[in-house]
C-alpha cells in the first residue's frame, strides 16, 4: 500500500519550497509516496474542519495548536521549525545556527570589518540563538555587536542606521529583513556596501536579484533538511524507533553578491592584496605571486594582512576555497576531483585533508551528509 504523506510547510518562501523539494526527492528515490502539500499549514484545515487521511507528516510547527492537533492524530510527525515549543517532542531537523553565525562572522572579518550589527525579532528564540552565537564569535575577536529589533519601524531603523559606526557589517535574520535594511540605506543616502554591508541568513535568489545592490546571504541546506526529515519519517512509518530527537544541519556556505562586495580597511596595499586573493583564490596562488603584485617583504605582508583582516593569507585563501567547494559539492553532481580543481585545491587529497581539519569530515562525507 502506498503511504500518504502530508507536507505542511509554507511554499510562499524559497526556504519552504526548497525543503518541500528535499522531501519530494526522497519520496521519488525511496517511495512511492502519495504526497499532499498543505502550503498554508494545518491551521486552516483544522479551522475548516476538513479531514485528511495520511500516514505521516513533515511540518513546520510554529505554535501549540497545530502541535496538539498533530499529536492527536497519533501519526508519525517530523518537525522542521526552529521554533522551540518546549514540550513538543516530535523529531526535529533544523539549521545549525552556530554554524550560520560562524560563516557570517568569517565573511565580515575577511572583508576587514571591525564594526558589526544584527537585525532580527528578539521574541523569536531562534533569532536569539543566532545572534548569541554571532555576538560571541565577534567578542572572541575583541569586537562588539549592536542589535536592532524593530525593522518594521521605518523611522527608528533609519535613525539607527545613521548612528551606526561606519563601515559596518550588518547580519540580518532572513533575506526580507536584509531587503528592508538595503531599502532604508538607499532612502537615507547610506552607501551599500561601502558604509553598510548587508548579509541575510537563508539566501534567497529571487529576493537577492530583486534588490539593488543584490543581497548576499548564508545558504541554508534546505533540500538536505527536507531529505533528512523525510528519511526520519520513512523510518517512523515503517515502525522503526528513531532516537534522533534533533538533527542540526550546517549551512552550505555564503553566496556573495554586491551587498557585501567591499573591503573595510584603511591600508590600501592590503586592500589590493585581498582583491588579488578574491580574484584568484580558485587558481594556484603562491606567496611569491602575491608579493609580486604587491611588492613588500613576506614578513610585512603577513603582519599587515593579519592586522587588516584578522587572519593569515593562507587562512583566507583556504576559507574562500572551502566555501566554494561546499557550495559545489551540494549543488552540483560534478566529480569531487573536478570540484577540488575548480575550488583552487592542488589535489583531491589536499582538499580532503583540509575538509577533515576544518569540518571534521571528508568532502565525500560532506556531500553524502548534505544529501542524506
Amino acid at each position: 500500500m502506498v503511504p500518504t504523506v502530508l507536507i505542511s510547510i509554507d511554499t510562499a518562501t524559497t526556504w519552504g519550497r526548497r525543503i518541500v523539494a528535499g522531501v519530494l526527492d526522497y519520496a521519488q528515490q525511496n517511495g512511492p509516496w502519495h504526497v499532499h502539500i498543505e502550503p498554508n499549514g494545518v491551521e486552516r484545515r483544522m479551522a475548516a474542519g476538513k479531514p485528511l487521511k495520511f500516514d505521516g507528516v513533515v511540518a513546520r510547527i510554529g505554535s501549540q495548536e497545530p502541535a496538539k492537533w498533530l499529536r492527536a492524530t497519533r501519526k508519525p510527525v517530523v518537525n522542521v521549525s526552529s521554533i522551540n515549543l518546549g514540550e513538543v517532542d516530535f523529531p526535529r531537523v533544523i539549521t545549525n545556527q552556530a554554524a550560520s553565525a560562524k560563516v557570517a562572522a568569517e565573511l565580515f572579518r575577511g572583508r576587514g570589518f571591525s564594526h558589526f550589527a544584527y537585525l532580527g525579532n528578539p521574541a523569536a528564540g531562534y533569532v536569539q540563538v543566532q545572534f548569541a552565537h554571532f555576538e560571541a564569535i565577534l567578542a572572541g575577536h575583541g569586537h562588539g555587536c549592536a542589535f536592532f529589533a524593530e525593522s518594521d519601524n521605518e523611522k527608528k531603523l533609519l535613525r539607527w542606521l545613521r548612528e551606526l559606526p561606519k563601515p559596518c557589517g550588518v547580519f540580518c535574520w532572513g533575506p526580507s529583513i536584509g531587503r528592508q535594511v538595503i531599502d532604508a540605506c538607499l532612502e537615507t543616502g547610506i552607501r551599500v556596501p561601502d558604509d553598510v554591508a548587508v548579509l541575510g541568513s537563508d539566501f534567497d535568489d529571487l529576493l537577492s536579484r530583486a534588490s539593488y545592490p543584490p543581497q548576499s546571504g548564508v545558504r541554508y541546506a534546505c533540500e538536505q533538511i527536507g531529505g533528512i526529515a523525510a528519511t526520519l519519517l520513512g523510518r517512523l512509518m515503517r515502525g522503526e524507533k528513531v532516537t534522533e530527537r534533533e538533527v542540526e544541519v550546517e549551512p552550505l556556505g555564503v553566496v556573495e553578491a554586491l551587498s557585501t562586495d567591499t573591503l573595510a580597511v584603511d591600508d590600501k596595499r592590503m586592500a589590493d592584496a585581498m582583491r588579488f586573493i578574491l580574484k584568484n583564490f580558485d587558481q594556484p596562488i603562491r606567496m611569491e605571486e602575491l608579493l609580486k603584485a604587491n611588492p613588500m617583504s613576506r614578513r610585512s605582508m603577513e603582519r599587515r594582512f593579519r592586522n587588516a583582516f584578522g587572519c593569515t593569507v593562507a587562512e583566507q585563501i583556504r576559507q574562500k576555497r572551502i566555501n566554494l567547494a561546499r557550495l559545489l559539492l551540494t549543488s552540483t553532481d560534478e566529480p569531487i576531483t573536478l570540484i577540488s580543481e575548480k575550488s583552487g585545491f592542488s589535489s583531491y587529497n589536499y582538499m580532503s585533508r583540509v575538509f577533515n581539519e576544518v569540518l571534521g569530515m571528508s568532502p565525500r562525507e560532506f556531500r553524502n551528509r548534505g544529501r542524506a
